[in-house]
């Protein structure tokens, strides 16, 4: 049966990507059920980032109006749902907050200092970024997922868990082999790595 033409309760067992796939069909019940799926992880991502629950609400809405207009070019196989989902909530909050910053008086504005050290500073923390993204390639994708859930996305451990479908005891040791992994991956880089 085709996703766009399945019934809600068969919609519900639907992974994903074939939620997707019936949302760029314009099916407007499997967009429901993406939304039902994911909206409370969404609503935490854009609480932590707003720390206002209108605003963040109102950051959620857009998102999801993001994953319909979009769901379109989703690429099954490739990143997870939820890490698409956390990079267009980020992003939209980003957005939102931008928009929320006050205008400055032109005559209020210091003069430029010099930024020489500055910019090595903020070269050096590049690189250690780049680094540390290389080394997360070396996770598995649970242990990617879980890193970006906890590390990434702020989400307390018991709410991660839940969004994997995991108990909290295997995310634990999850997110322990990920730490001695990267630990391992970033061992031969402790002098690029030096804090500033």
């Amino acid at each position: 049966m085709s996703p766009l033409l399945a019934p809600k309760q068969h919609q519900d067992s639907l992974s994903d990507d074939a939620l997707l796939a019936a949302i760029a069909q314009g099916d407007q019940m499997a967009g429901s059920v993406l939304i039902k799926r994911h909206l409370p992880y969404v609503l935490h991502i854009c609480r932590r980032k707003m720390q206002n629950d209108a605003e963040a609400e109102e950051a959620a809405q857009d998102v999801f109006a993001s994953v319909w207009k979009n769901a379109g070019q989703w690429q099954p196989g490739g990143a997870k749902v939820t890490t698409w989902l956390y990079r267009i909530a980020h992003n939209r909050c980003i957005d939102l907050l931008r928009r929320r910053r006050p205008t400055s008086d032109i005559d209020a504005i210091a003069e430029p200092v010099d930024e020489t050290a500055n910019a090595e500073a903020a070269h050096m923390i590049a690189d250690r970024h780049r680094l540390i993204r290389a080394a997360l390639v070396a996770l598995t994708d649970d242990q990617r997922r879980a890193i970006d859930l906890v590390y990434f996305g702020e989400m307390k451990q018991g709410e991660a868990a839940e969004m994997m479908g995991i108990t909290l005891a295997a995310l634990e040791s999850i997110l322990r082999r990920a730490r001695a992994r990267l630990h391992e991956e970033l061992a031969g880089m402790r002098e690029a790595l030096h804090m500033v």
